[in-house]
């Protein structure tokens, strides 16, 4: 069974308890790596992931210059969350609300990765407290963890098939991502 986006309302609902939910936090010149990548997730097996362009409250107090509104919302997101990846270009480093939602979810305990975007990306200190996650294949390594409940532990060398081969080519990700890291 596919993975569902919490952020959209009428899905919340079908969000299974024990279900991992992966955040995605980035910066909104970022959204099209954002889009691809958490359908990528959400296709392969039984992850969720809250994505905020979805959440029509959030984009409602965004477009009202609500910063309380923003942050309740954010909050709210991080709340269904139990990991945090944070999709990291060289843009990210300009961003407000990515410190602050990595600062927040690791406070509230959820797992805090990075996953570095295609390009040379120097990583800001503040994110250097994550997982790293260099392109496809860590990327892969990383959801089959999430998806047995190991994250941030030794690699485990199984895959699960719903994974795209790492052989594959090309690769839905390879717009957005390094393929060999």
């Amino acid at each position: 069974m596919a993975g569902i986006n919490r952020a959209l309302y009428e899905q919340r609902h079908l969000a299974k308890a024990g279900n991992p939910c992966i955040f995605l936090s980035h910066i909104s010149v970022d959204k099209s790596s954002a889009i691809e990548i958490g359908n990528y997730i959400t296709k392969r097996g039984d992850i969720d992931i809250y994505l905020d362009m979805n959440d029509e409250e959030l984009q409602n107090a965004v477009r009202a210059s609500d910063p309380a509104g923003v942050t309740e919302f954010i909050e709210r997101g991080l709340s269904y969350s139990t990991h945090i990846m944070c999709l990291v270009s060289a843009a990210t480093v300009g961003s407000w609300w990515v410190p602050y939602e990595l600062g927040f979810a690791k406070n509230a305990g959820n797992h805090l990765s990075t996953l570095k975007l295609k390009g040379e990306i120097a990583l800001p200190a503040f994110l250097q407290i994550s997982e790293i996650i260099l392109g496809t294949k860590t990327l892969n390594d990383f959801l089959t963890r999430v998806r047995q409940g190991l994250a941030k532990t030794a690699a485990v060398h199984t895959r699960t098939s719903t994974l795209i081969s790492e052989s594959a080519q090309p690769h839905p990700l390879d717009q957005y991502l390094n393929w060999n890291a």
